[in-house]
């Protein structure tokens, strides 16, 4: 196994082999971004699963956001280990986006999303992803209390 762990500052992290990097972070307390470049095998995905089960164990229903666009392929036992997790915990994620291009990791995402129910929201559109991602991070910046976010009255 040739995988290499980096931190990408407080919520983030980077796991790579020689054929592919996943990149992880956590940017609010429930959405997880995982952006893929190249090839994807077991070994990468693993503590991207870890780090999941460890948000769900805690209690949360993570919304999560895969940029898939710049995968080059996987290994099937990766499709295969991804759908079964996601058969396994149904509705403990709160949303899951997928953003693919055309080829043989879109072919993936869609069988994958046929198997689980439809459940995933799979986007071919970069723009139509990032505007999500997007809106669901300005929805935690703006849901903090009301008294945090007026200003204080004079007196």
């Amino acid at each position: 196994m040739d995988l290499a762990h980096t931190r990408l500052g407080a919520r983030g992290d980077r796991w790579s082999t020689a054929r592919g990097v996943l990149d992880v972070r956590t940017p609010a307390l429930d959405v997880v971004t995982r952006r893929l470049e190249g090839y994807a095998t077991l070994d990468l995905i693993e503590p991207a699963v870890r780090h999941l089960e460890t948000l769900i164990e805690s209690g949360m229903h993570p919304v999560l956001f895969d940029d898939f666009e710049h995968g080059t392929g996987y290994d099937s036992d990766v499709r295969a280990r991804l759908t079964a997790w996601h058969l396994r915990n149904a509705g403990k994620l709160k949303e899951v986006h997928i953003l693919v291009r055309p080829g043989l990791v879109a072919m993936g995402v869609t069988v994958a999303n046929l198997a689980t129910g439809g459940r995933f929201v799979v986007y071919t559109d970069r723009s139509t992803y990032e505007w999500t991602l997007a809106g669901a991070l300005t929805e935690r910046i703006t849901a903090g209390p009301t008294s945090s976010v007026r200003a204080p009255s004079p007196r």
